[in-house]
């Protein structure tokens, strides 16, 4: 019942976001720095055209992090996997029921289906677990969200490798066809550290809003 792994993701550098976590039950995962970006990932992945090249290979690097962690859940055949970013801050439960069929959002914040719709998103959320129609929206960040079943880990891989180009990861799962779920309101939001891809002035709250800092 409920999860059973607990991985937040962390640079090396990056010792004060470990913090966060400290005394809590979760495991640190290494997060791949952009030096191991290899050559063949860093044409592969496309960026706008106002991302710099530091912030083109740290989006590459987020990429391989997560993508990383996804094979050791496959290898290990791992259930009921929570993954969270560095600079996640729980402010609420984490759900100990929740459907096991798809991703399950735990924060970030909501966008139109279409990218460049950038109009606000109006969804009636209940209490609770909800279904999002991904025809219509999709959720942006990967700051925490829940593996249920090894399986999907397996299947987002596989989606990953069928295509030519890849995009920054969150936009992927979108595009996926893997069912969406979100905890609202999310038990996660952002601390309001800098960006470690590229500067924000915005950051997504419990409402999955995107709100000016």
């Amino acid at each position: 019942m409920g999860v059973k792994h607990r991985f937040f993701i962390n640079l090396d550098s990056a010792t004060e976001r470990r913090d966060n976590f400290c005394g809590s039950d979760f495991q640190r995962w290494r997060a791949s720095d952009r030096s191991e970006v290899s050559p063949r990932l860093d044409r592969q992945m496309t960026s706008m055209w106002n991302y710099n090249r530091t912030s083109h290979l740290c989006r590459c690097a987020c990429y391989l992090s997560h993508r990383r962690l996804l094979e050791h859940i496959v290898i290990h055949k791992l259930d009921d996997v929570l993954i969270c970013e560095d600079d996640a801050q729980k402010i609420g439960n984490i759900p100990k029921y929740y459907p096991k069929n798809g991703i399950v959002y735990l924060g970030g914040f909501f966008h139109n289906q279409k990218m460049m719709d950038n109009t606000k998103p109006i969804l009636e959320s209940t209490f609770g677990i909800n279904l999002l129609d991904t025809s219509k929206y999709r959720i942006i960040m990967m700051m925490a969200y829940i593996i249920p079943k090894w399986e999907i880990a397996e299947q987002l891989l596989r989606y990953f490798d069928s295509l030519p180009r890849l995009k920054a990861i969150d936009i992927m799962l979108g595009n996926s066809g893997i069912p969406h779920f979100y905890q609202y309101p999310a038990p996660f939001v952002e601390t309001g550290q800098p960006s470690q891809i590229a500067y924000k002035s915005k950051k997504s709250n419990n409402l999955y809003e995107w709100i000016r800092t």
